[in-house]
């Protein structure tokens, strides 16, 4: 499975997705190392960037092939470390919520961000991690 795919962003919707990211990293306090590594990796942001409004992000990128990807890109940050928090939860569904985008589809979105997380695993011999790692991600 592929995500982030067909969506092309000027600078300031890729900057705008990165900190959106980072948003969704701070939600729980501090953001964990996994998470920034992540996020610097796909969005080159600067880390000390504040966080953007949901507002913001709805008037920066007004497509739905963008908003779409943003909401992926953070679900994936959520997900990465194992602990989708109702904090990480709340930016989300903020973000969401600006978007125009209703819980039905946040979900469907949370389990191809999921689906995606998960398939490195499946060739995997070791059945017991697999299944490990798919309770934790709720699979």
């Amino acid at each position: 499975m592929r995500l982030f795919q067909d969506v092309e962003l000027n600078d300031a919707q890729a900057n705008a997705v990165g900190r959106a990211m980072l948003a969704v990293a701070r939600a729980d306090g501090a953001a964990d190392p996994r998470e920034v590594a992540l996020i610097e990796e796909l969005a080159p942001v600067d880390t000390t960037a504040s966080d953007p409004s949901p507002a913001e992000l709805a008037e920066t990128l007004p497509e739905p092939k963008g908003r779409e990807l943003l909401l992926q890109s953070a679900l994936l940050v959520a997900l990465v470390d194992g602990n989708y928090s109702a904090a990480e939860r709340a930016v989300i569904g903020r973000f969401a919520e600006a978007f125009g985008v209703g819980e039905p589809r946040l979900e469907e979105l949370a389990s191809e961000v999921k689906a995606f997380l998960m398939a490195p695993l499946l060739p995997l011999a070791n059945t017991p991690a697999v299944l490990d790692v798919s309770r934790r991600l709720k699979v």
